[in-house]
């Protein structure tokens, strides 16, 4: 199979992260804080060195505030609803259910209201779009790094000076960043940064991870078993204790770790190959009559595409039955963005690409579209 799916989850999982999860299950298949063995000990030390790793690769200029979570929609639901209060939200057309769907959750439910910034002619969402929706009650803006439709990448920079000027907390989902191009969170001015591990990271599913500063703790949003101060009748106060109920998933985190580290000694030489790649991709996908290209070159491997007015779904599907060609269609879980871009009703074909990706791959995927192009579904 020719994979062009790595948007969803990478295929590729290096010897590195395979070894600290076949490590993590056969020396150290315990309960960090539930256990005094030297194992469980050492597994506990191992946690927090991936902590410290999510908070230097970000440069979070806070306290070492790293909460792990199940993934990053839970990383997303953990900083929107823990900092939940009445008031005024900001989210633009590019985010993913992930975002939309809590926020909406809090306008139903009468706590907050939301507006949704619209990216201009580039598909930029800027500073001054953001400004105008300002209200004297907003408390929370998110904005997502880059699009996991057609893989367009947000400069947050300006738009974190405006929230720390109006004292408004800034969430950046990095799902379909992380990994590909870098967020300095104490450059930008941002508070919270939720990411995914098992796509730019190439680690495996599971475990996600929710970044913040000193200034924007959430409150707990799940109670449990921290495994400390079990005398409590209450979720303790301690960070990152209060935000981690229940058993961790301790081998989706240490493969995170080792997806740190291979990833920091490989990731000009991945960023050129899925540069490349998707580029390739998007330069076939120009020259092919009939075909409407939504993406422009980016570093998250992304390449949206039409064929004429045919179902994107359908599209996928032949792609993978006749020409053994993986890639997405449909909606990828982004209303908002398909609104913007007008392709609610069809949807996109969305093929990307890793550093994994050969130029064998692309070319397969280009002469499929071609041939498709041509005829009826």
């Amino acid at each position: 199979m020719i994979y062009l799916d790595n948007a969803a989850t990478t295929d590729y999982k290096p010897k590195q992260v395979i070894d600290a999860v076949l490590e993590c299950l056969t020396l150290y298949p315990y309960n960090p804080n539930r256990s005094g063995n030297k194992f469980a000990l050492a597994l506990q030390q191992k946690l927090y060195d991936t902590r410290r790793k999510l908070h230097l690769l970000l440069n979070n200029d806070s306290e070492l505030h790293v909460a792990f979570t199940a993934g990053c929609t839970a990383a997303l639901n953990l900083a929107i609803l823990g900092t939940a209060r009445r008031g005024h939200i900001i989210i633009s057309s590019t985010e993913h259910n992930s975002v939309l769907r809590p926020v909406m959750q809090l306008q139903k439910k009468g706590y907050a209201e939301v507006s949704v910034a619209q990216p201009d002619s580039n598909g930029i969402i800027t500073v001054e779009e953001v400004e105008r929706l300002l209200r004297k009650d907003t408390y929370l803006i998110c904005i997502s790094h880059a699009s996991n439709v057609n893989g367009q990448a947000q400069d947050v920079t300006e738009i974190g000076e405006l929230a720390r000027r109006k004292n408004i907390k800034f969430l950046v989902d990095c799902a379909q960043s992380m990994g590909y191009f870098p967020l300095d969170m104490a450059k930008s001015n941002v508070d919270m940064v939720a990411i995914a591990a098992h796509k730019g990271l190439h680690a495996i599913q599971g475990a996600g991870a929710l970044i913040f500063n000193e200034r924007s703790v959430p409150r707990p949003i799940s109670f449990g078993g921290t495994g400390t101060e079990s005398h409590l009748y209450y979720q303790p106060a301690t960070v990152p204790d209060c935000l981690e109920s229940g058993t961790l998933p301790c081998p989706a985190i240490m493969a995170m770790n080792a997806g740190i580290d291979w990833w920091l000694a490989n990731w000009r030489s991945n960023r050129d190959i899925v540069v490349e790649m998707q580029r390739t991709i998007l330069d076939g996908l120009n020259k092919i009559h009939n075909v409407k290209v939504y993406s422009r070159p980016n570093k998250s491997g992304i390449a949206a595409f039409n064929i004429g007015q045919r179902d994107s779904a359908e599209i996928a599907d032949v792609l993978a039955e006749k020409y053994n060609v993986s890639v997405r269609g449909g909606l990828q879980c982004a209303p908002l963005m398909h609104k913007y871009l007008g392709t609610s009703e069809q949807g996109v074909v969305r093929a990307s690409v890793s550093c994994a990706t050969e130029k064998e791959d692309c070319y397969a995927l280009l002469n499929a579209v071609e041939m498709l192009s041509k005829t009826s579904v």
